[in-house]
Formats: C-alpha cells, sequence, structure tokens
C-alpha cells in the first residue's frame, strides 16, 4: 500500500464508529469542513455535536488534553466555551485509525448561535474586548499535566522562518531583517499568559448567553498583546481597547509590542501558506494569494518598523 499523507473518512461509516465509541445513537454525520483538521457534524435524534478530527502529523493527544482542558477550565470559570464530550472512560481525546496512521479526535457540544458579518459595528468589537478579557482572567491561572509547546518566538517565529527560506529565499534580507527588529523590540516585553492565539471575528459566535470564542486549536502560552494584533488592524480597534479595559489594562507596553508581535504572526501565517498547507493541499495552493498578501504586510511593516 502506497503511505498516505491524508485521508477523508466517509461521514456515515464515521457515525458508525463513533456511535460505538461515545455509546451515543448518531443519526447523521456531515462534514463541516476539511482543512488544518476535519471538522463535522454529527446528530442524534436529540442533540447536535461537533467533532473535531485532527490531522496526523499535527497536535499529538496530549497537547490536545491541553486544549480541552483550557475549554473546560473556562467553562468552570464561568466564561462562555463550547462544552468537551468525554468518551465512557473519562478521556476527551480518542484515537482513528486511518491510513496515514491514527489521528486525534475530540467531540465537542454542538453550540447554537450565529457568526458576525459585515459590516461590523463597534457595539459588536467592544463585546469581543470584553470577552477576550474574560478569557484573558480566567486563562491566568489555567494549569494542566500536559505539555502544549509554547506559542513563543522559537515556535512562531525562529523555526517558522528557516522553514520558509527552505523553500523561498527571495525575500530572505526582508525576512531576516524584521524577525531581528522583532527580537530586539520585544527583548524586554515579559506579559505572558496563555493566549487564544487566533482572535478574528471568524472564531466568534453570537449566541443567546453572550458572545463566545471558538477555535482554540492556537491557543498557548505566550505574549498577551499578541492576541490584539489582528483587532489592531481594524478600525474597531478603539472600541474594542475600551471592552477590554473595563476589565483589565492594555498598557503602553502592550501596544508598542503589538506591531512587532504582528510581524511574528504573518512570518507564521507565511509558514502556514508556503510550507504546511501545500504539504496536503498541493504546491499551488502557494499561489491562492494568501502568502502574498503576508509579503505584502510584512513590507508594509519594514516600511515603519526598520
Amino acid at each position: 500500500m502506497i503511505p498516505t499523507l491524508r485521508s477523508l473518512p466517509d461521514p456515515e461509516a464515521l457515525a458508525a464508529e463513533l456511535g460505538t465509541r461515545y455509546r451515543l445513537g448518531f443519526t447523521s454525520c456531515t462534514l463541516l469542513r476539511s482543512l488544518v483538521n476535519d471538522v463535522y457534524e454529527l446528530a442524534t435524534d436529540n442533540a447536535r455535536y461537533v467533532l473535531k478530527l485532527y490531522r496526523y502529523d499535527g497536535r499529538g493527544p496530549d497537547e490536545i488534553r491541553w486544549e480541552t482542558g483550557l475549554s473546560e477550565h473556562l467553562r468552570a470559570s464561568g466564561v462562555l466555551a463550547p462544552m468537551v464530550v468525554p468518551l465512557p472512560d473519562g478521556d476527551t481525546v480518542g484515537l482513528l485509525e486511518t491510513p496515514e496512521g491514527p489521528r486525534p479526535f475530540t467531540l465537542l457540544g454542538y453550540v447554537e448561535g450565529t457568526k458576525p458579518r459585515p459590516p461590523f459595528t463597534d457595539e459588536v468589537y467592544a463585546d469581543f474586548g470584553r470577552q477576550l478579557a474574560a478569557f484573558h482572567d480566567a486563562a491566568d491561572n489555567y494549569t494542566s499535566p500536559y505539555y502544549r509547546p509554547p506559542a513563543d518566538l522559537v515556535h512562531r517565529l525562529d523555526r517558522p522562518l528557516e522553514e520558509i527560506l527552505v523553500v523561498d529565499s527571495t525575500e530572505e534580507n526582508l525576512l531576516r531583517s524584521l524577525a531581528g527588529a522583532v527580537r530586539n523590540n520585544l527583548a524586554q516585553y515579559s506579559k505572558a499568559g496563555t493566549c487564544h492565539g487566533d482572535v478574528t471575528m471568524d472564531n466568534v459566535l453570537l449566541t443567546e448567553q453572550g458572545l463566545l470564542l471558538l477555535d482554540f486549536d492556537l491557543a498557548a502560552v505566550g505574549p498577551l498583546a499578541a492576541d490584539f494584533g489582528g483587532v489592531a488592524t481594524t478600525p474597531h480597534w478603539d472600541a474594542f481597547k475600551a471592552g477590554y479595559a473595563a476589565r483589565r489594562p492594555i498598557t503602553s507596553e502592550d501596544e508598542a509590542a503589538i506591531p512587532y508581535l504582528q510581524v511574528a504572526g504573518r512570518i507564521f501565517n507565511l509558514y502556514f501558506h508556503l510550507v504546511d498547507k501545500p504539504r496536503w493541499r498541493g504546491a499551488e495552493s502557494r499561489d491562492e494569494g494568501w502568502a502574498a498578501a503576508e509579503l505584502d504586510g510584512l513590507r508594509a511593516a519594514a516600511a515603519v518598523l526598520l
């Protein structure tokens, strides 16, 4: 048999297998999306669930147990987060045998709600700020017996940069100069904690109970100001800051760090689009425009920061 990089399980077979594993009578299974991980909606006669099937060469089971533990900790702290559904033995992570090897999975309760749609308002962004502050407050005292690599500059800047340059070295001088500026200017920034890692409107759900943050796949311990980078580029940054500051401060130190953490974030995203994604989406995915947009953003940052 030829080794497989990425398989896509059949939904009907998946429902049968997981119904046995969870002792639930799943009546339907629908693939919602397939990108970094595969996400399915499962349903019984009276409940709906979301299955997250991680890719084979991605997060290990203990890294995912760190993630499910964070979700449970947030809920116990009164922060809206998806409910993790454990297996009968109490474990929150299972393994599915696939052609490429064992792939971890988790099951979450389905959350009723809607995604915010443009045009966005200051009111929505103020709520977003308040909810991220609640996330940071609760996550400040999160501990886990399981290890997840931190979102530090080694994992989110240095290693991705070296892999980018193996694939494409045409912008090496630009990228190395920016990486040096990031390191020099963040040397004294010490405000670290558990970050969400992907704070965008794509990961927000409006529910009857309030705004809920989704997707902790990139959550890790790292510089807290990194969670402000995406929002700071929007015209609603002041509204977001006001909402966040109603619960906890955004300091001048945080604001000074944001442009450099944005650069680190762009280099990490560039790695995803040039190196990681093409492994399972094909080399043509490099020409979808995402990598070019990140490079344009890095050039613009260089004009200001270098």
